[in-house]
């Protein structure tokens, strides 16, 4: 096992202890490694989607309210997307968890 492989397994772990932050730094500090820099960017974004898939699902929310005035679409609407966003996330974290462990153990 490498620094390289630690670090990069570090990026993808870190939704359990600093999300976005920790493969932010990372990505920024090691400029030099591109094995690194490749894997703390793909855990960065995947840890940042579900933050901005639920800023625009809110977003949707508030336009079709404010369109329709009627909580007969924008009910169902908001369980959907909720349902949606919970999945997503779910889905990337089990995701980070693989891509760490994956890592760690290559």
């Amino acid at each position: 096992m490498t620094k390289n492989q630690v670090v990069s397994s570090l990026s993808y772990l870190s939704i359990l202890f600093a999300p976005f932050i920790f493969p932010l730094i990372i990505w920024i500090i090691c400029r030099n490694e591109p094995f690194i820099r490749h894997h703390a960017a793909i855990a960065l974004w995947l840890q940042l989607l579900p933050p901005l898939l639920g800023t625009i699902c809110l977003i949707s929310l508030g336009v079709t309210g404010l369109a329709t005035s009627s909580w007969k679409i924008t009910g169902p609407m908001i369980i959907i997307l909720l349902g949606i966003i919970a999945l997503v996330t779910l889905l990337i974290f089990i995701y980070n968890l693989y891509k760490g462990i994956k890592l760690l153990v290559a």
